[in-house]
C-alpha cells in the first residue's frame, strides 16, 4: 500500500472513530500554545529555548506540529554540507520534569531506548496501535525519564489511559527543558526505538504525510 492510500485510511478512520482518547497528560486541555520559530523566540526574548524553562502558571505549554524551527542546532540536525532539518514533526508537551504522560490510546510497546546524543530524544518509547484490519499506526514518545524505561517488555500490552512514562530532566532527556515530544509514524521505514522529529523543507510534504498532525488523535482540535 502505497503512503498516500494508508495516509488516506488513516484519516478516513480518524474521521469516523467516535470515543474519546485518554488525556496524555493531565491539564492538556487546557495548555496554551508555545510557538517555538523564530517569531516566537523574538516574542519571548529569547536566542534558543532555554534548557531550565518551565511553566510558571500552571498550564501545559505545546510547541507547533509543522514549526520550521531554528533551535536544532546540533550535528544530528545540522550536518556539515547538508541541508539542515528544520521542520518539526511532532508536538512538544511542555511541562515540570517528573509529570505522568498516560497513553491516548491502546497499543503494544513496539520498541524503547535511550538516544543519547545531544539534543536528542534521551529515553524513547514507541507504541505500535492496531486500529483497524489492516491499518497500523504507531507513537513515539520522547524525553522521558530513565525509569520510564524500567520493567518494559516488547510486545506488552498498555491500556489506553494507563500511565506510560514521567518526563525527564536536562541532565536525562538529551539537554532541553523538560517536555514530551510525541509523534505519529504511518510506517517506521524500518526504525526501532528512534525516529527523525524534524525533517528538511525540501522533503516536508513527504514527511508530513508520513506523520500526521497528532492533535487530532489526542482530542486537542
Amino acid at each position: 500500500m502505497s503512503l498516500a492510500e494508508t495516509r488516506k485510511r488513516y484519516d478516513d478512520w480518524l474521521a469516523a472513530r467516535d470515543e474519546r482518547p485518554a488525556d496524555i497528560m493531565a491539564g492538556i486541555g487546557d495548555a496554551l500554545h508555545l510557538p517555538l520559530d523564530k517569531a516566537g523566540l523574538r516574542a519571548r526574548g529569547w536566542s534558543d529555548l532555554p534548557v531550565d524553562w518551565v511553566p510558571e502558571d500552571g498550564h501545559l505549554h505545546i510547541g507547533g506540529y509543522g514549526e520550521d524551527r531554528a533551535i536544532y542546532d546540533t550535528p544530528i540536525f545540522n550536518p556539515a554540507g547538508e541541508e539542515p532539518r528544520t521542520i518539526h514533526l511532532g508536538l512538544d508537551i511542555f511541562a515540570p520534569a517528573g509529570r505522568a504522560v498516560y497513553a491516548p490510546l491502546a497499543g503494544k510497546v513496539h520498541s524503547f531506548q535511550v538516544n543519547d546524543n545531544a539534543k536528542d530524544y534521551g529515553p524513547t518509547i514507541i507504541l505500535e496501535h492496531a486500529l483497524a484490519p489492516g491499518l497500523t499506526i504507531w507513537s513515539l514518545y520522547g524525553h522521558l525519564s530513565a525509569e520510564s524505561l524500567d520493567g518494559l517488555a516488547t510486545r506488552q500490552d498498555i491500556a489506553a489511559g494507563s500511565e506510560l512514562a514521567r518526563l525527564g530532566d536536562p541532565s536525562v532527556n538529551g539537554g532541553w527543558a523538560p517536555h514530551l515530544h510525541v509523534q505519529l509514524m504511518l510506517d517506521l521505514r524500518g526504525q526501532s526505538g528512534d525516529f527523525p522529529g524534524v525533517c528538511r523543507r525540501s522533503e516536508q510534504s513527504d514527511w508530513l504525510t508520513l506523520c500526521p498532525d497528532p492533535r487530532p488523535l489526542l482530542g486537542l482540535i
